[in-house]
């Protein structure tokens, strides 16, 4: 790729005057040489004062954040070198016959293509989107025509957790033209291949890199969310720890977390190298919580010995120990334990099937709490087939609002759908929603956090 997305040395920027700047990404082309509009867009987006929505007259938008406008850099980047390879002039380009008719198309035929083979929509749909996004801020901005993209409303219907057989209708704007994309069954492994993956986990990555993947399962936090995790996110008296239902038998007990770093969303700024994200609670097993309990206390203090005790003077130790806010730290080098550590122990494992993934992880999680809850009725395949589709639709949407979306951080409601979809499949209910035009126009208008 001869476009490539750079970052500037922060401290330098800053000095020089430009410190409201130094975190964002700019672009250079194949000269290689500063491409200026990319960059000004870029500039724009990541300070919050252009996005698609208000276009700029209106209130100062949300600033996405850095793992977000990295994105929006990398998909704006490969459609410059694309427009520059082609010879396409991005002051006269149209959507019809340029970006939906020959950008989209070559990639959806694997005409461009690193590899040469076809593209799936969840990479097409982003990049073209982003295309759009730019060439509609150019126009914003005095550097070209109107760019005018065709789109049309479409109602999808979701189910209602207040009515046993309603439905609501949820309208969207889509994009005419988008890249189809096929609905996202989940695959998720059976206990047995989850034990045998963990096991796996523990024996190439050391228990401690097994209990943050069972952190994980058993709380559908990110991994960024668990990597971030500060050595005080549960108090240290467990006589401290806020159980949400006190009364029930220790194996179902929870205990209240909160969580903000590493959240998915808004930026409120950054914290010991960790993203502030939107704060939210979470549910955590009492015995998840005992288990990291006994971390703190007997394996994490020999991890940060070492760790203090490679600094080079008594200032540097001060510092080294009040930097050490994480939880999870090496236990041969006392570093703390990062998102990408975790993805690659995660992945090195004897996986249950290909694409297991951390994110599959938050996926089993949500899927694992929702088929309990609706199991809890017992008789559900005995009351027939359309009353047990109205009582796991209105079950199962309940759960997905009281439960899991708040869990999870999610915003989209059809996103979570998926999930009622697994359990359909797993029951042999079917569902009434139309759940491939709620999944379809969802991902049209943006979906939701996943």
């Amino acid at each position: 790729m001869s476009f490539k997305v750079c970052y500037s040395d922060s401290t330098i920027t800053s000095k020089a005057g430009f410190g409201k700047v130094a975190h964002l990404p700019f672009i250079l082309d194949n000269r290689p040489g500063y491409h200026r509009l990319g960059s000004r867009y870029l500039i724009d987006r990541g300070l919050g004062t252009w996005n698609p929505e208000t276009r700029g007259k209106g209130p100062r938008a949300t600033r996405p954040s850095k793992k977000t406008i990295k994105n929006y850099a990398y998909w704006l980047a490969n459609f410059l070198e694309w427009a520059e390879v082609r010879g396409i002039d991005l002051k006269a380009c149209e959507y019809a016959e340029h970006v939906q008719g020959r950008y989209q198309d070559e990639m959806t035929q694997g005409l461009w293509s690193a590899e040469g083979r076809a593209l799936q929509a969840t990479t097409v749909n982003p990049r073209v989107q982003q295309a759009c996004d730019f060439l509609t801020w150019m126009s914003d901005r005095g550097e070209r025509e109107p760019f005018d993209i065709p789109t049309e409303k479409v109602k999808v219907r979701v189910g209602s957790a207040t009515s046993a057989i309603g439905h609501r209708a949820k309208e969207v704007t889509r994009r005419i033209g988008k890249a189809r994309q096929n609905k996202r069954r989940l695959r998720m492994p059976t206990e047995a291949e989850l034990a045998t993956w963990l096991t796996s986990v523990k024996a190439k990555h050391g228990e401690l890199m097994g209990l943050i993947c069972e952190t994980i399962l058993l709380t559908g936090l990110r991994i960024e969310e668990a990597s971030a995790l500060r050595v005080d996110t549960l108090p240290e008296d467990p006589r401290r720890w806020h159980l949400s239902n006190a009364d029930a038998p220790k194996s179902e007990q929870q205990v209240l977390v909160d969580i903000r770093y590493g959240a998915k969303g808004p930026d409120y700024g950054e914290d010991h190298g960790d993203k502030i994200g939107p704060e939210r609670s979470i549910l955590m097993p009492l015995v998840l919580a005992e288990k990291l309990h006994a971390y703190r206390q007997r394996l994490r203090n020999p991890a940060l010995k070492k760790w203090v005790s490679g600094a080079a003077n008594a200032q540097e130790r001060k510092e080294r120990i009040a930097g050490a806010v994480h939880l999870f730290l090496h236990e041969g080098t006392g570093k703390r334990i990062t998102a990408d550590n975790i993805y690659r122990a995660w992945k090195k494992a004897e996986l249950p099937f290909d694409g297991w993934s951390p994110h599959l992880g938050r996926d089993w999680w949500a899927c694992s709490t929702l088929l309990r809850e609706i199991e809890r009725h017992e008789r559900l395949k005995e009351l027939g087939p359309a009353v047990a589709t109205q009582l796991l639709e209105s079950v199962g949407m309940t759960v997905i609002r009281m439960r899991i979306q708040p869990q999870l951080g999610h915003k989209s409601e059809t996103t979570s759908l998926i999930y009622l979809q697994w359990v359909s499949d797993r029951l042999g209910v079917a569902l009434s929603i139309d759940y491939d035009a709620a999944f379809e126009a969802d991902g049209a208008s943006g979906g939701g956090a996943r």
